[in-house]
């Protein structure tokens, strides 16, 4: 039997005292460290959604503010209400030269509104106007109306 000075103990003791106290702040970090890449990932999530978002309401925050025709009008439209796929999340007011005001949220809304507008271009010479119609020559206001969270609830037109 091989005996063993009780100080060689103590020392082996100490180095795996040492051994566990290394591991367990190496751990912690590798547990801080993972939290810290947590916080950061979705810190990048979250500015590549705003800025897609913003990326995707460019086109419409476009109309913001500036004057256009009633071509522009009836194009914007047809851009974001004709389409058959996709339900918006917004509406587009129009307010025609006679005061009218007409509130697009789909497709049929939007077909009505280019018929009554085409009826007013035949009738033009004739001297028949509809007054619920937008004339391509004529100027608008756009403004882009957002809610508290910064969506985009509506999108009016106003005749100047």
């Amino acid at each position: 039997m091989i005996i063993r000075n009780r100080f060689e103990a103590v020392g082996q003791s100490l180095i795996f005292a040492a051994g566990v106290i290394v591991a367990l702040v190496f751990v912690s970090i590798m547990i801080m460290e993972f939290e810290n890449s947590k916080k950061l990932s979705d810190a990048v999530s979250e500015n590549m959604l705003e800025l897609t978002s913003d990326i995707k309401d460019s086109g419409i925050m476009m109309y913001d503010g500036v004057k256009v025709t009633g071509a522009d009008v009836l194009n914007f439209g047809k851009k974001y209400f004709y389409d058959t796929g996709s339900s918006r999340s917004f509406v587009m007011v129009v307010t025609t030269e006679s005061g009218t005001t007409l509130e697009i949220e789909g497709k049929e809304d939007m077909r009505s509104l280019v018929r009554a507008s085409a009826l007013t271009d035949a009738n033009e010479g004739a001297g028949v106007s509809n007054t619920s119609s937008v004339d391509p020559l004529s100027s608008y206001i756009g403004d882009v109306i957002r809610n508290e969270n910064g969506m985009i609830t509506s999108v009016i037109f106003t005749y100047v």
